[in-house]
């Protein structure tokens, strides 16, 4: 039988962690984003489930001051390991209940974090206390994922999608990724199956892990922002920066700045 998170917390297993690692631990494409609209000089970043901090030491090395959250211990011991200096500081802290006493010259929620918040009012203290501990000339750069037209017609049935990983002693993971969305409640329902083909001197594994992310289009998530107090600078639908069109991409990479008059 499979490991299920509801049993054991998948998320916070160091199974999960390592799994998560060799996936996205050479991901590099957004960082170009992120550079691009930070401020020039090194300044102060605070970074919003910053997982084993890929982004966070990618962003340090050039200079800047990061501070990374995330609710894994095992994703944020990943995270402290084979940090250069300056090395980032990382606390273990739900982004719905922030507690600094500083501002951020920038805060970054990259590769989908804020569709992890499924709950209205979950996203909407979350994004308060982002404007709360913006400097006011702050950037909010953030990735969101919009779910295409297909997955919105399948109307609630499963679309399909496999990625093989193989690693470096001669073992495969296989990951199986089941998706549906639910229109009416704006959510979309993932399951992740990961198959581990280890070598002869080791019995397999099957790890399943099954979570609801926030399947808002464009035009509310740009209402949400609205309402929070936050302008757009600028949207893009993929990693080489082109314009976002609503009907072509699933990538969204936002420029929020605070609204002039938006409450402190």
């Amino acid at each position: 039988m499979p490991h299920k998170p509801q049993d054991d917390g998948i998320y916070g297993h160091a199974r999960y962690t390592a799994l998560y690692d060799l996936e996205l631990k050479d991901f590099q494409e957004d960082l170009a984003f992120y550079r691009r609209h930070l401020p020039p000089t090194p300044c102060a970043i605070l970074e919003l489930g910053c997982g084993t901090g890929r982004v966070s030491k990618a962003l340090a090395a050039d200079g800047h001051s990061l501070t990374g959250i995330d609710l894994s211990f095992p994703m944020l011991a990943a995270a402290g390991l084979a940090a250069s200096a300056p090395a980032p500081h990382y606390a273990c802290m739900d982004m719905t209940a922030l507690a600094f006493r500083t501002t951020f010259a920038a805060i970054i929620a990259p590769y989908n974090t804020l569709n992890l918040l499924t709950k209205p009012e979950a996203l909407r203290a979350c994004l308060n206390q982002v404007r709360h501990l913006l400097a006011d000339d702050g950037v909010f750069l953030l990735q969101l994922y919009i779910p295409d037209q297909e997955l919105r017609a399948l109307k609630g049935k499963k679309r399909f999608q496999f990625q093989i990983f193989d690693c470096p002693d001669g073992s495969k993971i296989i990951k199986e990724i089941l998706k549906s969305s639910e229109p009416q409640s704006c959510l979309v329902d993932i399951i992740e199956r990961y198959r581990l083909r280890f070598r002869k001197d080791q019995p397999n594994e099957d790890w399943e892990y099954t979570y609801q992310i926030l399947g808002y289009g464009f035009e509310q998530w740009l209402e949400i922002f609205t309402e929070q107090g936050f302008c757009l600078e600028a949207a893009y639908g993929d990693y080489d920066l082109a314009p976002f069109v609503p009907k072509e991409h699933t990538t969204l990479l936002l420029v929020l700045r605070k609204a002039p008059g938006s409450p402190q």
